[in-house]
């Protein structure tokens, strides 16, 4: 072997080591400083006081639905019977609209803005309340030109469930906060 190779093996030895340690700082500095993936964090919702009964919307809802299916991910357990419940969730007001947003030049609907909004508010089981009354609210702007009719359906229902996921996350998040 001569110098030049024995050098250029040390060298890249040498900066795998250090982008070893770069990449171990990185993560220890992360870590310390409380940083968490989306989602990490929801497990915990010890603030609210198990099991939970969700008021206000069906059981057969799509709200009730994407509710169930993030609190899976949680300690929280849903119960179908206000009697067997530590905490009440009381969704009202739950909406989902749609206006137009702009028109093209022959006066046809180009973009819409869409809205998923509920009020929620959440009471232990002596009725005392956990969280006052709260407002949730998510908007979106569909475009659909006009050469596009056949994915505009599929694609407001795409959009749709996306909204009702973040509005359901942002609700979960808020139940993380009640004291």
């Amino acid at each position: 072997m001569t110098k030049l190779s024995r050098k250029f093996i040390v060298s890249k030895t040498i900066n795998r080591w250090l982008f070893l340690a770069l990449i171990l700082g990185v993560a220890v500095q992360l870590g310390a400083c409380g940083f968490q993936p989306r989602g990490m964090g929801a497990g915990r919702l010890e603030a609210v006081p198990g099991p939970l009964f969700v008021a206000g919307v069906g059981h057969y809802s799509p709200l009730y639905r994407e509710l169930r299916r993030q609190l899976a991910h949680t300690d929280l357990k849903l119960v179908s019977n206000a009697a067997d419940s530590g905490s009440t969730l009381r969704i009202s007001r739950w909406k989902r609209g749609h206006r137009v947003l702009s028109v093209d030049s022959r006066n046809k609907a180009v973009e819409f803005e869409l809205e998923d909004s509920l009020r929620f508010a959440l009471h232990d089981k002596a009725g005392r309340q956990l969280l006052p009354p709260q407002a949730e609210r998510v908007v979106r702007i569909q475009f659909r030109p006009p050469t596009v009719v056949l994915g505009s359906a599929r694609e407001a229902e795409l959009l749709r469930e996306d909204m009702l996921r973040d509005l359901v996350a942002r609700v979960v998040r808020r139940l993380s906060t009640a004291n």
